[in-house]
């Protein structure tokens, strides 16, 4: 077995690479992102911008050569893009994996279009990398324990551990940092996880190594070499694999037809677990929704599969370590998930 590559730990003084190798900042939100890289500067580390960092349109050559600057230049302990965007597929087979696998590891955080490069970093290099909330969400006055568990994660020895919770309640609506630069997070709405299965169950404990990301771009690469998730398992996880999944974008059909692809494809005979993200997705039709599209493509599974997790598009995000070994545990009742606990070791 080979073992996962973790990141130093995250301390003062650190140079964290902001670098927009999915999309830029266009003019009308550089006051919401002066105001989050103040907030680093305030925190005690050094802020490096990138060059594709404030215009949002930059071409893939222009993204894939300052994302290999700073994944190369051992100076550099954390890679923190604003937000995600829509095309870092096209990157991929411009970045030289192998010169990236003899660098030293340094943390990639964030989401959405984010996860397209980070989860083939964590399967082609073996780097551990960090699924939580995006640059942009990143007030300094916002008192979200979230946010803040991203840099607990970050400031994480080897083989140490961290434990969360299920949040107990998410934000309904999206912010637009264009008008209100200031805003913080407001949760209002009551969260529940969901179980589609294992409805005869009282309690689930299953374990493995995390790896996952946002289906809209994942679900296309999962069975490409990008992923290449068998191979991953035999190197790095031979205890099987907890696959999380959030969805952006797809309308449900679209959703069971790519989970179906994925499938057929053998991408889930190595999971021991599946996790969905709480969704945003618009949902036209009222005979088939999320609910039914997951449920469709997962019957017969023996594993179990949760939903409505704090993972992706709908805020709050747990800070969720693509490589780390977690168990995650939660009581059942009647298809609702509670107690939901969530124990990472960077193992």
């Amino acid at each position: 077995m080979v073992k996962i590559q973790y990141p130093k730990a995250l301390s003062l003084g650190d140079s964290i690479a902001i670098c927009a190798f999915s999309s830029g900042v266009d003019k009308a939100y550089h006051k919401r992102l002066d105001v989050v890289l103040e907030g680093l500067s305030a925190k005690g580390f050094n802020v490096v911008e990138g060059d594709c960092l404030r215009q949002q349109h930059n071409s893939a050559k222009e993204r894939a050569a300052e994302l290999m600057q700073f994944l190369t230049d051992d100076s550099i302990a954390a890679i923190m893009p604003p937000w995600g965007g829509d095309l870092t597929m096209e990157i991929l087979p411009l970045l030289d994996f192998s010169a990236i696998s003899n660098a030293k590891p340094k943390w990639l955080v964030g989401f959405s279009d984010i996860s397209t490069f980070a989860c083939a970093l964590t399967t082609r290099c073996g780097w551990a990398t960090l699924h939580g909330a995006n640059l942009m969400q990143i007030h300094p006055d916002d008192k979200d324990p979230h946010l803040a568990a991203l840099f607990t994660a970050m400031g994480l020895e080897e083989k140490a551990s961290f434990k969360q919770l299920a949040a107990p309640f998410y934000q309904q609506d999206q912010i637009d940092y264009a008008t209100k630069p200031d805003a913080k997070f407001n949760y209002t709405a009551e969260s529940q996880w969901r179980c589609i299965n294992y409805k005869d169950k009282r309690q689930i404990e299953v374990s493995g190594r995390l790896i996952g990301g946002c289906i809209d771009t994942l679900g296309l690469l999962l069975p490409s070499n990008y992923y290449a998730l068998h191979e991953f398992k035999k190197q790095y996880a031979p205890e099987g694999l907890i696959l999380y999944l959030e969805n952006a974008e797809l309308s449900p059909m679209a959703l069971a037809r790519c989970l179906l692809s994925l499938k057929l494809n053998d991408v889930f005979t190595d999971v021991n677990a599946v996790i969905f993200g709480r969704s945003s997705a618009i949902n036209n039709d009222c005979y088939f929704d999320e609910y039914q599209a997951i449920e469709l493509a997962f019957q017969g599974n023996l594993f179990p599969v949760l939903t409505d997790a704090d993972i992706g598009h709908v805020a709050p995000n747990l800070a969720l370590i693509n490589g780390a070994f977690a168990t995650i545990t939660t009581d059942l009742c009647e298809g609702m998930a509670t107690n939901v606990q969530i124990d990472t070791v960077l193992s």
